[in-house]
């Protein structure tokens, strides 16, 4: 049997207006999801806080994990493997789209080339002969 006090709809203490239970200390399912993320939250910050000012903070390089991202055609879509060519618009793509012309790429080559052939070769140039 059931008792009484445990089936009981109280209003919510959250104040959405919904109705709680007692195992969720009167919070409805929302409300207490909420509360649990604040409460775990805070506890993950806190730690942090009193490393940072008890102990000097350890010279180990941390490794960031890169998302992992799929290797396909920016084109077709087809999965290139380790075949696939990068192209200087920052896509992957099969051996049929490698090139900008099937592409469509909207790199701007002859401006790279412009500027490449501006910093590559100095204008070296002698002052004008004067004649007499």
């Amino acid at each position: 049997m059931m008792n009484v006090n445990e089936t009981e709809a109280l209003p919510c203490e959250g104040g959405c207006g919904l109705y709680g239970t007692r195992k969720n200390n009167n919070l409805c399912s929302l409300c207490y999801k909420h509360s649990v993320l604040q409460h775990s939250t805070a506890l993950r910050f806190e730690p942090e806080t009193e490393q940072s000012q008890c102990c000097p903070p350890t010279s180990s390089p941390v490794a960031e994990e890169e998302p992992v991202r799929k290797r396909r055609c920016g084109i077709c879509k087809r999965k290139v493997g380790m075949l696939g060519f990068n192209c200087r618009c920052g896509h992957m793509f099969c051996g049929s789209h490698r090139y900008p012309e099937e592409h469509s790429c909207p790199f701007d080559y002859k401006q790279s080339g412009r500027l490449a052939l501006a910093t590559q070769l100095t204008m070296n140039r002698a002052d004008k002969l004067q004649r007499f």
